[in-house]
């Protein structure tokens, strides 16, 4: 399992960590009290909870609270510092796993810029760590500042990993200090955290705000989710959700808390319906194989079949991700009908569900706009699968009520 000093470390902070009488896993570091706290992490286009960052809490005997950014600066030497990080990490995953069990859900965990550059010393701890508990890696998310890093080489062995672990790994904090997108395209991490500074600046100056969207869009070709931190109003919220950001973190959402929280306990984005304008940029058309089978399924639609029978020969096809419908207000009223050669979805939590609402899209608009005429998306990253897609969408009546039957399929360059 494990080499003996890797071992010996992690026995080492197990003596560290008690459990109190509320269950929660409390740690002590020196003269320190560490404890967890959780703040969710949600799509912006349905407001569900996808995971959970933990934070560290960092209190004095007497009571009085520590900085943690004070300890995690510079304010230890390394074996210290190391100490304090991989004890963070062990309570947070016992908090977790106490509280989540056996649910979906991601775990997303800072990993010290020091640990990060020294992974080869230190970096066994935390496969040991989730094997010791029983906890899956791909719930978990390793955070990297990618400005703690500077060498690339070293940063992009780490990512390597993390990520042989099994984990998801993300970048911290991108859009500060030196972030390099040539550095960003070969690292091929999983999600992509943007600092609060550029959605500031994108709400104060036009010019800010016309450059995010083309920063998202590369991000995604990159095949990386775009996670907006620090979301803290309302406005912000729907910038970010404007901008083509898939997930968000902050206090417009909900603060951090011991507890996780789920949907019901978020507050949510009253997402305003996009109008279906005709005048909508055109799109260049679908090789008419596609536009055939979808004009085909529609009708057998029409004629009476099911969803799962209409859609059967296109769901044969090796490029199709998923088919679905959409009634006449763009929410999603079926189940995902899954291509029979389809990639499994990498995020399959983010995978749009009955009960999401696609309105906004423009698919969807120029398809209510001009009936039985066959609409496709620009290529984009599609959330669950995490590959490059476009939608093609055509009305099409289910049970004979109006809507709009959309499939996904694989975009290939």
């Amino acid at each position: 399992m494990s080499n003996p000093r890797t071992a010996s470390q992690l026995s080492h902070l197990e003596t560290l960590a008690s459990q109190a009488d509320d269950g929660c896993w409390q740690g002590q570091f020196r003269s320190l009290r560490l404890s967890s706290v959780f703040q969710p992490v949600v799509t912006l286009s349905t407001g569900r909870v996808v995971g959970h960052e933990g934070l560290v809490r960092l209190d004095y005997a007497d009571g009085r609270g520590a900085t943690p950014f004070r300890f995690f600066s510079g304010g230890l030497d390394e074996a210290g510092l190391v100490e304090l990080d991989t004890l963070c990490r062990l309570l947070h995953l016992r908090n977790f796993q106490g509280q989540a069990g056996t649910a979906d859900g991601w775990l997303f965990l800072n990993v010290s810029p020091l640990v990060v550059a020294s992974h080869r010393r230190h970096g066994e701890f935390l496969a040991n760590m989730l094997d010791r508990n029983g906890f899956d890696p791909a719930r978990v998310v390793v955070e990297i500042a990618e400005s703690g890093v500077q060498d690339g080489d070293t940063l992009a062995d780490a990512v390597a990993h993390y990520r042989q672990i099994g984990c998801l790994v993300a970048i911290d904090d991108y859009g500060v200090g030196l972030s390099s997108l040539t550095r960003l395209w070969s690292l091929g991490v999983d999600i992509v955290k943007l600092d609060r500074e550029l959605l500031l600046a994108a709400l104060a100056r036009h010019e800010e705000r016309r450059l995010l969207p083309g920063l998202v869009e590369f991000l995604h070709d990159c095949g990386a989710l775009v996670l907006m931190e620090g979301v803290e109003t309302y406005d912000e919220a729907m910038l970010a959700l404007e901008v083509g950001c898939d997930l968000a973190q902050g206090f417009h959402f909900a603060f951090p808390a011991p507890v996780l929280r789920d949907r019901a306990q978020i507050i949510p984005i009253d997402m305003p319906r996009a109008a279906a304008s005709a005048g909508a940029a055109p799109v260049p058309s679908w090789p008419d194989v596609w536009r055939l089978q979808l004009v085909a399924a529609a009708q057998r639609l029409a004629g009476g079949a099911t969803l799962a029978d209409a859609t059967a020969p296109m769901r044969d096809e090796t490029s199709l991700l998923r088919c679905y419908w959409l009634d006449g207000d763009g929410i999603q009223r079926s189940d995902n009908l899954l291509g029979v050669n389809a990639v499994r979805p990498r995020f399959a939590m983010l995978l749009d569900q009955p009960g999401a609402d696609a309105s906004g899209r423009g698919f969807f608009a120029r398809a209510v706009a001009n009936p039985d005429s066959v609409q496709r998306s620009r290529a984009y990253l599609q959330r669950g699968f995490g590959v490059a897609c476009v939608t093609l969408a055509v009305t099409a009546s289910l049970a004979g009520a109006p809507g709009v039957l959309c499939c996904d399929v694989a975009w290939r360059a």
